[in-house]
C-alpha cells in the first residue's frame, strides 16, 4: 500500500494499481526501440504485474502499532514482506516465465542490499536460485535480462513519483523526472504526446488508528474515487 498524507487526510494507493499505472506509462512508450522490441509483450506484463504479490495484502491493510496508522509498502514486517515477493515471483512462472524472471530482477534490485542483514540471507538465496533457473529456461543471457529489466525499473520509479507525490526530481537511464500538481514531467519525452491517466484511491482520515478493526471500519466506509495523472513533457 502506498501512503500518502494529504491535508486532513491519508490517500492510499494500492500496489497493483501503482503497477498497473506503470503498465499503462510503458505501452505507449515510444522512445528506445520499445515498440519493436521482440519482447515487448513480456515487459508490458511485468510492467503491470511487477507488485502483484501485494493483490492479498492491499486488499486488507495492516494497522502499524507504530505511527498509529496504515502500514506502507516500507513499513510492513518483514516476514510479511518476504512472503508476498514470493508469492509475487512464482504466480506467473509457469504461464508467463520470462516475465516473472523479470519481477524476481526487480525483487533482487530492491532487496539484495539487505544481504548480511537478519532473516534476508534465505529469502535472498531463493530469488538467485529462482533467476537463475529461469534464465535457464528462457535462454536468456545475463546482459539481456538487465537491459530488459531499466524498462521496468523506469517505469515503477515513474508511477511511484506520480502516486507518492514526490516532488524531488529524479534522474535514472538518462530520463529525468519532475512532479508538478498533479503532472509527471519527462525529460526526454518518450510518449506521443502529452496523456493522462486515472488511478483508483481512496481516502481516510488522518488520525490516530487504534487496530486492525478501527482501520478495517473506516476502510469499509471508504469510497473509491480515481485521481488524474498527467505526463507531458518536462517544463
Amino acid at each position: 500500500m502506498i501512503v500518502v498524507p494529504e491535508g486532513p487526510a491519508l490517500l492510499l494507493v494500492t500496489q497493483p494499481d501503482h503497477a498497473h499505472l506503470a503498465g499503462e506509462l510503458l505501452s505507449l512508450w515510444r522512445a528506445g526501440g520499445l515498440p519493436e522490441h521482440p519482447r515487448r509483450e513480456d515487459l508490458l506484463f511485468a510492467a503491470r504485474e511487477h507488485d502483484n504479490g501485494w493483490r492479498e495484502a492491499d486488499a486488507a491493510p495492516r494497522w502499524d502499532a507504530g505511527r498509529g496508522r496504515p502500514h506502507d509498502f516500507t513499513s510492513l514486517p518483514q516476514a510479511e514482506r518476504i512472503e508476498i515477493w514470493e508469492r509475487g515471483v512464482c504466480r506467473f512462472a509457469a504461464e508467463r516465465p520470462y516475465a516473472s524472471l523479470l519481477i524476481a530482477r526487480h525483487a533482487l534490485n530492491l532487496f539484495q542490499g539487505r544481504r548480511g542483514e537478519e532473516g534476508w540471507g534465505p529469502f535472498l538465496d531463493f530469488l538467485a536460485d529462482f533467476e537463475r533457473s529461469l534464465l535457464e529456461e528462457t535462454g536468456t543471457a545475463r546482459e539481456e535480462l538487465e537491459a530488459d529489466y531499466r524498462w521496468i525499473d523506469l517505469a515503477d520509479l515513474i508511477s511511484l513519483q506520480a502516486c507518492r507525490r514526490t516532488r524531488e526530481r529524479i534522474e535514472r537511464y538518462g530520463t529525468g523526472i519532475d512532479l508538478s500538481g498533479d503532472t509527471v514531467g519527462l525529460d526526454p519525452f518518450p510518449l506521443a504526446g502529452a496523456t493522462s491517466f486515472r488511478r483508483p484511491c481512496r481516502r481516510i482520515p488522518l488520525r490516530d488508528y487504534r487496530g486492525d478493526a478501527d482501520l478495517g471500519g473506516e476502510l469499509a466506509a471508504a469510497r473509491w474515487e480515481e485521481r488524474t495523472v498527467r505526463i507531458a513533457p518536462a517544463g
